[in-house]
C-alpha cells in the first residue's frame, strides 16, 4: 500500500518536497505517499506494505552513518524478495557498490564501498563541474538519450516515446561501463560526456535486477518541477535553462510514469485524446479542495439537540474554535443556488488544506425525518438511503431495536482532511457530540492509520470514525476490547447476510481485516493469499469517569487497488451475489457493532464473542517465531481476557507460555508482536 520516502539526515528539503509531489501525482490513486526517517526503517515492519523505497537526493555519507549495518541488511532483503527502490541522485550513489564523487576535490571528495550494492560496479561523478551543496548554482539542465526499444507499450503509443529528454541536474553520477552487466539495463544515456573519459554516451539511469525484485538508480533529478523552484535559480536569470526544464516537464512526468510502470507499479493512465490530431495527456493526481460537513440525524429530536450544543458552544460569528481547526457553524439554505457538494467555502485560500476552516452545514427548524441535506448535495453517499438500511438492519435485531442509536447522527464530507483527525484531535468539539455520531468521508486527503500507516482514502472505499462515551464504571468491559468488536462487526456484519455465509472475509489481529484471494503462483498454481481490506485504530481521552472515544474504520469496498475490494471478492466467491453499496456496508457494521457493544457492556468479555471471534481470524493454532526470543516455536491458542493480549504456547515445551503485544517489531505473518511476559 505505501511508497516510503526516506527523510532522514543528509536529506535534500527541495528533493524530498519534489519527490513526494510527483509520487503523488503518478501513484497517490493507488498507494499512500509516506515520509519515514532512519528510526523507522530499523524499528518499524515497513516491508509488508511497502511497494517502493525511495532514497532522495542529498547527501550520500550520513545515509551510510544512519543506515550501515542492520538497517541496509533489511533493505536489501526487502528489494530481492521482490521489493522496488528508487535512488536519486545521492539516492543512486547510496544504491552503486561503489562511487567515486569529486575524486581530488579536497573536502569534497567521497570515496568507498557501499553496503546495498544494487548496482554491482561504480558510480563516479560529478558529470558536470561546478557543484555546490545546498545550492543550484551548479545546477543545469541535461539531455538524456532514452533507449525506446525498453521503453516500448509504456508510454500512450509506442510513437510516444521519446528519442530524448530534459532533465534538471545537480551534482549526480554515471554508471561505470554499465553494459558489461547481466543484472542490468541501460535506459537512459547522457547526451554529454562530461567527466567520463572511456565511454562516448555513459550511463544515467540503469535498472537493476536484484533477486525477485528491481531498483532503479538515476543520476539527474527528474522528480523535480522546475516551476516550481523559479525563485531560487536567480543566477540562471536570462538563461534558457528554466524554459526548456518548464516545457520538458510532460515529458518529464511521462518519462518517470514508464519506469514506475517498467517495475510493476500501478500507475495513472493517459486520456482518449478528442480531437484526431491531440496527444494523450497523463491523468494525473490532484488534490480536491476541501468541501463542506452536513451534519444529517435519523430522529429530530436528537437532531435538534445536536445542533444546539454546537451553536451554543461557538463564538458569537458560530466559530467554534478548538486545538486542531476551527469549525463554522453555517445554516443550510432551503434552497441553494449552486452545488455546495463541489465549492470550497473556505475563504482562506492561501492556507494548507489542513489549516482551513472547517464547514458544518445545519438544517434549520427541520420538520421531517429523517433530517437529510438534498441528495445532490451528496451524490457519492446517499444519507436518506443509508438511514433506511440502518432502520432494515436494526428490525432485524431482538424487539426491532428501536433503542439503538449508533448511526442516528452523522456529519458527512466529500472531500475532508482526516476524519479521525477532525474528532481525535478536537476535545471541545467531539466532547460535545453524542454517543454514536458518525463523521463519514468519500475522499481523505490526510487520512490517519495506526504508527505511520496511513489507509489510501479515495473513493471506493467506506471511511468513517465514530465518537463513543465508555464508562469507567463498566469494569466488566475493558476498553481495550472495543477495537476487537468493530473489527469483528465489519467481518460478521458482511458473513451473515444470506448467501454471504462463506465470503472469504478474515480478521487478523489485533486490528485488521483480511481477504483470502485466490491468485496463481510463480509456476502458474493456484494459491491461495491473503490481502489487506480494511483497519482501524481506537484514540481515546478520559474525562468525568469515562473514554471519549474515538474509533476510525476503513474499509476497501469497491477499489482494485492498492490490493483488492471486498465487492471483487464477492464476486470472485460468487459471481450471483449483489455487490454491496456504501449506505448499506455502512449501515450493517454499526447495527452489528452496537449489539455486540451492548452485550459486552452487560456480560463483559466472554465465550459469546471469543467463540465467534476465533471462527473469524487466521491465527488458530498458526506457528510462529519469536525472533525477540531466541527464535523459540510457539503456537497461538488465543488471546488474554483482561488487556487482550496474545496467548502462546512453546511447541518444545507445553509448559513455556508467552503473552504478546502489538508492537512495531516483525516476525513471520503476525506483523507486529513482541515478547510481554513468561
Amino acid at each position: 500500500m505505501n511508497v516510503l520516502v526516506y527523510t532522514g539526515d543528509g536529506t535534500s528539503p527541495n528533493s524530498v518536497s519534489h519527490t513526494v509531489s510527483t509520487l503523488k501525482s503518478l501513484l497517490g490513486h493507488s498507494y499512500d505517499i509516506i515520509k519515514v526517517d532512519a528510526q523507522a526503517l530499523d524499528k518499524e515492519p515497513w516491508e509488508a506494505t511497502c511497494s517502493m523505497l525511495v532514497m532522495p537526493g542529498g547527501r550520500d555519507l550520513p545515509y551510510c552513518h544512519d543506515l550501515n549495518g542492520p538497517v541496509n541488511a533489511r533493505i536489501r532483503h526487502y528489494v530481492s524478495e521482490g521489493g522496488r527502490y528508487w535512488g536519486i541522485c545521492a539516492g543512486a550513489y547510496y544504491g552503486c557498490q561503489e562511487i567515486e564523487f569529486e575524486k581530488g576535490r579536497n573536502a569534497m571528495e567521497v570515496i568507498g564501498k557501499r553496503e546495498l550494492a544494487f548496482f554491482p560496479g561504480l558510480s563516479r561523478g560529478t558529470m558536470y563541474p561546478g557543484f555546490i551543496y545546498n545550492s543550484e548554482r551548479g545546477a543545469r539542465a541535461t539531455k538524456l538519450s532514452i533507449d525506446r526499444n525498453k521503453l516500448m507499450n509504456l508510454y500512450a503509443n509506442n510513437d510516444a516515446v521519446p528519442s530524448e529528454i530534459d532533465t534538471y541536474y545537480n551534482g549526480g553520477g554515471y554508471f561505470v561501463n554499465a553494459d558489461q552487466y547481466e543484472s542490468v539495463e541501460v535506459l537512459a544515456r547522457y547526451t554529454e560526456k562530461g567527466i567520463c573519459q572511456d565511454e562516448e554516451y555513459p550511463a544515467a539511469v540503469v535498472h537493476c535486477r536484484v533477486g525477485k525484485g528491481s531498483a532503479i538508480l538515476v543520476g539527474t533529478h527528474p522528480e523535480y518541477d522546475v516551476a516550481r523552484m523559479k525563485d531560487n535559480f536567480d543566477d540562471y536569470e536570462g538563461t534558457d535553462m528554466i524554459q526548456n526544464l518548464m516545457l520538458a516537464d510532460p515529458s518529464r512526468k511521462q518519462f518517470l510514469r514508464a519506469l514506475f510502470a517498467r517495475v510493476g507499479l500501478n500507475v495513472v493512465g493517459y486520456t482518449k485524446p478528442v480531437q484526431e490530431d491531440a496527444k494523450p495527456q497523463l491523468q494525473e493526481n490532484h488534490v480536491p479542495a476541501l468541501t463542506p460537513l452536513y451534519l444529517s440525524g435519523f430522529r429530530l429530536s436528537q437532531y435538534e439537540e445536536v445542533v444546539a450544543k454546537l451553536r451554543s458552544t461557538a463564538d458569537a460569528s458560530f466559530h467554534l474554535r478548538d486545538v486542531n481547526d476551527t469549525f463554522c457553524i453555517k445554516s443550510l439554505p432551503n434552497e441553494p443556488a449552486v452545488d455546495l457538494g463541489t465549492l470550497n467555502l473556505n475563504e482562506t485560500d492561501d492556507e494548507p488544506q489542513e489549516k482551513k476552516i472547517k464547514d458544518i452545514l445545519v438544517i434549520d427548524k427541520p420538520s421531517i425525518e429523517p433530517v437529510c441535506p438534498p441528495g445532490y448535495l451528496t451524490k457519492y453517499f446517499n444519507i436518506a438511503n443509508f438511514y433506511e438500511h440502518l432502520k432494515k438492519h436494526r428490525s432485524q435485531q431482538w424487539g426491532g431495536g428501536g433503542w439503538f442509536s449508533y448511526g442516528n447522527t452523522m456529519l458527512y464530507g466529500e472531500v475532508v482532511t482526516s476524519t479521525q483527525t477532525m474528532l481525535d484531535k478536537n476535545f471541545k468539539f467531539s466532547q460535545i457530540l453524542p454517543s454514536g455520531l458518525v463523521c463519514l468521508a468519500t475522499n481523505q486527503v490526510a487520512g490517519r492509520g495506526r504508527g505511520r500507516n496511513a489507509w489510501v482514502s479515495q473513493s471506493g472505499a467506506v471511511q468513517f470514525s465514530m465518537v463513543m462515551h465508555h464508562s469507567i464504571t463498566l469494569s466488566n468491559a475493558p476498553v481495550v476490547f472495543i477495537q476487537y468488536l468493530v473489527a469483528l462487526a465489519v467481518v460478521e456484519s458482511i458473513r451473515t447476510r444470506k448467501g454471504y455465509e462463506n465470503v472469504p472475509l478474515r480478521l487478523k489481529w489485533p486490528n485488521d481485516i483480511y481477504a483470502q484471494v485466490q491468485e496463481k503462483s510463480e509456476r502458474g498454481e493456484p494459491t491461495t493469499v491473503l490481502k489487506k481490506v480494511g483497519g482501524l485504530l481506537v484514540n481515546s481521552s478520559f474525562l468525568k469517569n469515562e473514554f471519549l472515544l474515538v474509533v476510525g474504520c476503513g474499509i476497501n469496498l469497491n477499489n482494485p487497488f492498492p490490493t483488492t475490494s471486498i465487492n471483487d471478492v464477492i464476486h470472485a466467491h460468487d459471481a450471483s451475489l449483489p455487490k454491496l453499496t456504501p449506505e448499506d456496508t455502512l449501515a450493517g457494521i454499526l447495527v452489528t457493532f452496537e449489539e455486540m457493544y451492548n452485550t459486552f457492556c452487560d456480560k463483559g468479555m466472554g465465550s459469546w464473542f471469543l467463540n465467534k471471534y476465533y471462527e473469524r481470524w487466521l491465527h488458530s493454532n498458526a506457528i510462529v517465531t519469536l525472533t525477540t526470543h531466541d527464535m523459540e516455536q510457539v503456537k497461538i491458542t488465543g488471546i488474554t481476557t483482561d488487556y487482550g493480549l496474545l496467548e502462546t504456547v512453546s511447541t518444545s515445551n507445553p509448559s513455556k507460555r508467552f503473552t504478546l503485544q502489538p508492537d512495531g517489531n516483525s516476525f513471520d505473518m503476525l506483523k507486529g508482536l513482541i515478547v510481554r511476559k513468561e
